[in-house]
């Protein structure tokens, strides 16, 4: 992106965050707009616009208003999904609509995305409060989910203990944030609702929404949520089947509420290999990567492959034991079992774009994950001070099993070009190499303790979570255990409703991350040493004329954790210091006139290495994260019938450093946007809602940078996604 285009990009942003500062408003109008009848029916929680809510989870404390978070925090709307995702399509699609996040790929064989310059997956997860049920491979499905809430600050000692799983083999990267997915309950209104989606080259889907509540004054709801997908995406050779079943029970009585949430899911992706790392020969003199190839070119076998299915289940109640105190108890479980094979991770090209070195892999895994929370929450005073305190008891456990194998397939090479296609040998066959062994198995115990001290207009956050830790590697026989306390504070001041000042700070551990069982690493299966992680946020929220803008400066840093070449053409994973993420965002979200909605933001980062071995490389760049990035979606309502709906994301160049020969190349910037209607009518008496959209309307053929990683993604083609929704 040339410079013109960043300040246009820059200029755009800052006009809408103006409008916010300047248009005149009470607080007492700002947070309690009168919503249109589509706002009312989804969220009466939400803006204006009805993308995000005014209102988020803050941990064991429970639903809080977003200006009395001391940290950034976004909460997306199902209005905000019904815009902008594709479900056939990873999340991160639409969780980029936070200037924090960054997909790190365009394949749903992936779930990766960044937030504030780190890696993150599935694994980062939480599903109503339980975290650890999903992992790098799987997100939540998009169908069944109410509202997103996006922690991007300092906010570890208030969630209670949970893993700091990171990829499939469950390496450890403590998060700078955290994303919680709330379920669909049972509304007032009767629910039966039915969508056909068709996009790519042939991708069906059909879903099914049943919502009742029953017994007396709608005490019981029960809501069904169902997918069946199948077909071809835009990128030629892949495809994407998914089939799903969850429901959503619920209870409300006079002193207590119950949520049961609990089901099945099966996910294919065939093909749709888009992961690459770049290997120079010695005589490369170049400093940037080489041009991204036709994102319609398929570098899959014919047998590419990645297949998980299981069963996943989440419980919560609160019981009322007067006006002030309540207990609580959250438990959550998941089983998952699948497959993979394909040409390992990255596909290795030259600066020609000839593949060089490349291995076939396969594996066979599979992982539980168990949580149980307990505690109690409350309201005290003491003198002029009001306490909102909480207390929780918590323990999570989780065991991996894998088994896995890189190899020349048939004792030949993966061969090819990156402009041309890949070559597979002749007659290369899949190994049968036995099922999925146990791996790694890990408790953490854990007392969490929470308070909100209220006087005046101020208001101060302690809390901090005492966590036991034990880890077992259950192939390299190293086990141990590790105690450590996690605090977290903040402080809000608000001189006026609307207007609030923040500061918080928090300190997390990563656990020992295990080095994948594979030949190719020369400490496979060694256990790395936990390391702590802090982070600090200071900003401004200030809500006004129907819309909310945060400004924040935060840093925050983490394990320096990556892979170096070593002889015979092998990798050995290695710890070096630590990445610094030092950085400005700002998010806008809201009504900018009566037919006009926003969301998004711009984000400045400051990346770079400090405390490396020898000081060899203190002061460089993180790989993969970009110095500037934003994005603008705005939706435009002529009539309550029509919506017309866009999107730009931009991402500022990047950097990448050859571990080999210490060479810097540069992963371009790009613009990618999106285009889409929608309309509402009746055919005879049934609701019916017509949606079309357009993702990467001008088809471009990029680079995606991966936080703190040498690797990086291949961009998607065009891809056109229509939905009928019939409400019946």
């Amino acid at each position: 992106m040339n410079v013109n285009k960043k300040f246009l990009a820059m200029a755009v942003l800052c006009t809408i965050a103006s409008v916010g500062f300047v248009l005149p408003a009470s607080a007492e109008e700002t947070m309690t707009h009168d919503l249109d009848e589509v706002i009312v029916e989804a969220d009466r929680d939400a803006l204006p616009g009805g993308l995000v809510r005014t209102t988020a989870k803050l941990g064991i404390l429970g639903d809080k208003s977003v200006l009395d978070i001391p940290y950034s925090e976004m909460s997306m709307t199902q209005k905000t999904l019904a815009l902008f995702d594709d479900p056939s399509q990873p999340l991160a699609n639409v969780l980029q609509n936070n200037p924090s996040i960054r997909s790190s790929t365009s394949s749903p064989m992936y779930t990766d995305f960044s937030m504030r310059g780190i890696n993150m997956n599935g694994n980062h997860m939480m599903l109503n409060g339980i975290p650890s049920l999903f992992y790098q491979f799987t997100t939540p499905p998009s169908h069944i989910i109410d509202r997103i809430d996006i922690t991007s600050g300092p906010n570890a000692g208030v969630n209670g203990v949970s893993m700091s799983n990171n990829g499939t083999n469950s390496g450890a990267t403590p998060a700078p944030g955290t994303i919680n997915i709330v379920t669909k309950k049972a509304t007032a209104k009767p629910i039966t609702s039915y969508t056909q989606t068709f996009s790519g080259r042939g991708n069906a889907g059909e879903y099914i929404d049943i919502g009742r509540r029953f017994g007396k004054n709608g005490e019981w709801g029960l809501r069904v949520n169902a997918e069946y997908m199948d077909g071809g995406l835009s990128l030629p050779g892949a495809e994407k089947n998914e089939k799903n079943l969850f429901f959503n029970l619920d209870h409300k009585g006079e002193k207590s509420t119950t949520n049961l949430f609990a089901g099945y899911f099966d996910l294919r992706v065939n093909g749709g290999q888009r992961w690459f790392q770049f290997k120079p020969t010695t005589a490369y003199k170049g400093d940037s990567l080489p041009g991204a190839p036709d994102s319609k070119k398929n570098y899959d076998f014919s047998g590419t492959t990645k297949y998980v299915h299981g069963y996943l289940m989440t419980l919560n109640h609160e019981q009322k034991m007067n006006e002030d105190w309540s207990w609580f108890a959250n438990f959550g479980q998941s089983r998952r079992s699948g497959n993979k094979d394909n040409q390992g991770s990255a596909l290795k090209f030259d600066e020609n774009g000839n593949f060089t070195g490349n291995q076939f892999n396969q594996q066979n895994e599979s992982g539980k994950n168990v949580y149980a929370q307990i505690g109690i929450a409350g309201k005290v005073m003491t003198g002029a001070v009001k306490h909102n305190l909480a207390l929780a008891v918590d323990r999570s456990w989780a065991k991996y099993w894998n088994n896995s194998k890189s190899y020349d397939p048939n004792g030949g090479t993966i061969l090819g070009n990156l402009y041309d296609g890949i070559i597979f040998p002749d007659n290369y066959q899949l190994e049968n190499f036995g099922s999925a062994k146990p791996q790694w198995e890990e408790t953490n115990v854990g007392i969490t303790i929470a308070d909100t001290l209220e006087y005046g207009k101020a208001s101060l956050l302690l809390a901090a979570s005492r966590k036991h830790e034990n880890f077992e590697n259950l192939t390299g026989g190293k086990s141990f255990t590790n105690n450590n306390t996690l605090p977290t504070y903040g402080i809000t001041y608000k001189p006026v409703d609307n207007l609030a000042f923040y500061a918080g700070h928090t300190e997390s551990f990563s656990r020992g991350a295990v080095v994948k069982n594979d030949d190719k690493y020369t400490n496979k299966n060694a256990t790395l040493d936990p390391v702590k992680s802090k982070q600090t946020e200071i900003g401004i929220k200030y809500a006004n004329a129907g819309i909310l803008t945060t400004f924040s400066y935060f840093d925050i840093d983490e394990a320096n954790r990556y892979d170096i070449d070593a002889p015979g053409n092998k990798l050995t994973t290695v710890d070096d210091g630590k990445n610094r993420y030092k950085g400005l965002e700002l998010t806008v979200n809201g009504k900018l006139a009566s037919k006009w909605t926003a969301t998004g933001g711009l984000m400045y980062l400051n990346a770079k290495r400090e405390n490396t071995k020898e000081g060899l490389k203190d002061g460089m760049f993180v790989t993969g994260a970009a110095k500037w990035s934003g994005v603008l979606g705005l939706e435009y309502t002529p009539d309550k019938n029509w919506g017309i709906v866009g999107r730009a994301v931009w991402n500022d160049k990047a950097f990448i450093e050859d571990t080999g020969s210490k060479g810097k190349y540069e992963i371009p910037s790009y613009v990618t946007f999106d285009l889409g209607v929608h309309y509402k009518t009746k055919i005879n008496t049934v609701p019916v809602k017509f949606s079309a959209m357009c993702y990467n309307l001008t088809d471009k053929d990029y680079w995606m940078g991966r936080g703190g990683s040498s690797t990086f993604g291949l961009s998607m083609p065009r891809t056109f996604m229509f939905s009928a929704q019939f409400d019946l």
